[in-house]
């Protein structure tokens, strides 16, 4: 599995279910695409159970290259499944699929527990802020293009990851697959390894 590193350490940075609500932001080819997949995987091997929503279905290929248990994974991709699915550790919602993300995040039994990890939240065309801050949660893309989830930008998270500039927080320039790791520990640049 990819590490997560703090460049001033070079120590690995882990994160747990205490670091959420995250936000990790960044333009295409930033690399933020990747971290968050990362982060999902090492929430997964850190057995916990995930409901994840992705705009392309490369993010959940790239998953199942970072876990060790592929057969810990669902992918759902009709109402019809959702108790099935309950027996997974993970639940990826069929990529793109934005109507089915929403009936699943609406269904107690299917989020019950679970960590909820968006992707490609710029994408979504559905105002969803109020379904998934109800739980502990992980949206990731570039907050600032669509205007239905503005909402995340200003949401109050425990854990910041910025590639790019976000509403008024500027960042410093970075190198590319570098980011600003904000979180209660102080402000750090990451980058995978």
């Amino acid at each position: 599995m990819k590490k997560i590193i703090n460049i001033s350490t070079k120590e690995e940075v882990k994160f747990t279910k205490g670091d959420l609500p995250m936000m990790v932001h960044g333009k295409e080819h930033s690399g933020a695409s990747l971290l968050s997949i990362v982060i999902a995987s090492m929430l997964h091997v850190g057995d916990k159970k995930l409901l994840m929503f992705t705009a392309y279905p490369m993010a959940k290929e790239e998953f199942l290259k970072q876990i060790e248990n592929p057969e810990t994974v669902f992918y759902l991709e009709s109402e019809n499944d959702f108790e099935k699915a309950t027996k997974f550790q993970t639940i990826f919602v069929k990529s793109g699929d934005a109507d089915l993300f929403t009936k699943a995040i609406s269904n107690s039994s299917l989020v019950k527990d679970r960590i909820i990890f968006v992707k490609n939240i710029e994408t979504i065309n559905i105002p969803i802020f109020n379904f998934v801050s109800k739980y502990p949660f992980i949206i990731t893309g570039d907050l600032e293009l669509n205007p239905l989830q503005k909402y995340f930008v200003d949401c109050d998270y425990s854990t910041r990851i910025l590639f790019n500039t976000v509403g008024n927080e500027k960042i410093v320039y970075l190198e590319k697959y570098q980011a600003i790791l904000k979180n209660r520990l102080g402000e750090k640049i990451i980058t995978l390894n």
